[in-house]
């Protein structure tokens, strides 16, 4: 964001995310934030990820886990 870009703040944004049998991505909670739109923008890009769902049994199935999403000044 351009106020995180001003303050010029990086780091990482950790997610609780839920890969979904049906190709989704569900954000379930913040583990760690940054604040200064870096959470929200986090959350907006988390939920663009494409993938190809996990299976077990040959059936697709969902599965948890934490992701996390870096920001670097350039």
């Amino acid at each position: 964001t351009s106020e995180a870009r001003q303050l010029r703040i990086q780091g990482d944004v950790v997610l609780r995310v839920t890969f979904t049998a049906m190709g989704q991505v569900v954000v379930q909670s913040l583990v760690k934030g940054l604040g200064h739109g870096l959470d929200a923008e986090a959350t907006r890009v988390a939920q663009q990820i494409r993938f190809r769902p996990a299976t077990e049994n040959g059936r697709p199935v969902d599965k948890t886990t934490n992701i996390t999403i870096t920001f670097q000044l350039a």
